[in-house]
């Protein structure tokens, strides 16, 4: 019997960076639903080859950093939203003539801003639409341009929601959006199992030095800010190191250099060795997030069998109440639970780490997380 077939699309050339997270999920959706269908991945009108892009993608720098960007102002943020926005629609018709020479029995589509084309054309030719939705998108322009279509944008992004056939909200931006047609689930990222470490392995117990490590880079939402006051005014500075992964982390590595605590800066580290370098350490550090954001390097620390601290934010204690150390978000909060966890006679980081490492392993593999996708695609195909 043949797999039905789909399209997964892509309306962003952003979105293939291979060194970003978007590009993780959807070289790792494409592989995985091609379990249950016969999927054709587009960028816009054309068929590609991820692993082409991947090749292209690969050759240019990967210490390249982003740069902060002057805010522009209203009028031209509108006039750039209305311009998005007709550009989009007016490629519906291309895109419906494109759909048609496959003939797709469905289409996966990972949300973009201000372009409905995907959603239309599938309603014309009487399709399944699905979404992969990942953030606020009526939100992703502030950092470019101020502009006062946002609610405009906002009320059009919740109502292409509400119009296709089923959302899947990485993360738990469903519950933020609470849309009361309930055609929506929120799902998560995943982590590739083969890379997925036996946590008994791992030696923790009678260690002088505790290995930290955080992985990121110069974000405002991961307020790695907080983790460096952190460190000013914990008291264990002799019994930690700390571990820097990402690219543009100099500064900070100066910074906690000053504070006389231990601490390596691994610079970029590409992802087939980075959960290899992880399973060095013991503790993981997420100082800051989104409180709806999926974190993907969460899934890196879980499958090295590092026990990790984490904000009390919504999506992380919806997913992972029972596993991981939260604090409340503040220096303060984050420095007595460091203390308490190298102090800790029981070895409370080991078995968190353990547990995180099983719970991913049972649960949030990317296989796991297309399969449940798979099923209610197929719920809605006839």
């Amino acid at each position: 019997m043949s797999k039905p077939k789909g399209v997964y699309l892509i309306q962003e050339k952003g979105c293939l960076n291979p060194q970003t997270g978007a590009y993780q999920h959807i070289s790792m959706g494409a592989k995985h639903l091609a379990s249950s269908f016969n999927i054709k991945v587009y960028l816009g009108l054309k068929q590609i080859s991820l692993n082409s892009f991947e090749q292209y993608n690969n050759q240019k720098t990967k210490s390249s950093l982003s740069k902060k960007n002057k805010i522009k102002g209203v009028l031209y943020g509108t006039l750039k939203d209305i311009q998005i926005l007709f550009k989009n629609l007016f490629k519906t018709y291309k895109l419906i003539k494109s759909l048609k020479t496959v003939s797709p029995q469905f289409v996966y589509e990972r949300v973009s801003y201000l372009d409905f084309s995907g959603l239309l054309a599938c309603k014309y030719l009487r399709i399944p639409h699905f979404y992969e939705a990942n953030g606020f998108q009526y939100r992703g322009r502030k950092r470019y341009y101020k502009s006062v279509f946002i609610k405009i944008s906002k009320f059009l992004e919740k109502k292409s929601y509400t119009i296709s056939n089923h959302v899947f909200f990485v993360g738990s931006y469903g519950d933020y959006w609470g849309i009361k047609k309930k055609n929506w689930t929120n799902v998560e990222n995943g982590i590739e199992e083969h890379l997925i470490i036996n946590s008994e392995q791992k030696e923790i117990e009678n260690k002088d030095v505790f290995d930290i490590c955080f992985v990121g880079r110069l974000m405002d939402h991961q307020k790695i800010g907080v983790f460096v006051q952190a460190l000013s005014i914990t008291q264990c500075k002799s019994q930690i190191r700390i571990n820097l992964i990402g690219s543009g982390l100099d500064g900070i590595e100066a910074d906690i250099k000053k504070l006389n605590i231990k601490v390596v800066n691994h610079g970029f580290v590409d992802r087939d060795n980075i959960v290899k370098l992880l399973s060095d350490f013991d503790l993981a550090i997420i100082s800051g997030s989104n409180s709806y954001q999926s974190c993907m390097k969460l899934f890196d620390y879980a499958a090295a069998g590092c026990a990790v601290i984490a904000p009390d934010i919504h999506n992380l204690k919806l997913w992972f109440s029972d596993e991981l150390l939260f604090f409340d978000g503040t220096s303060k909060g984050l420095s007595q639970l460091l203390e308490d966890l190298v102090n800790n006679e029981n070895n409370k980081i080991k078995s968190f780490g353990k547990k995180l490492n099983m719970k991913v392993k049972k649960d949030f593999t990317w296989k796991e997380m297309f399969n449940k996708k798979s099923e209610i695609i197929k719920s809605y195909l006839h």
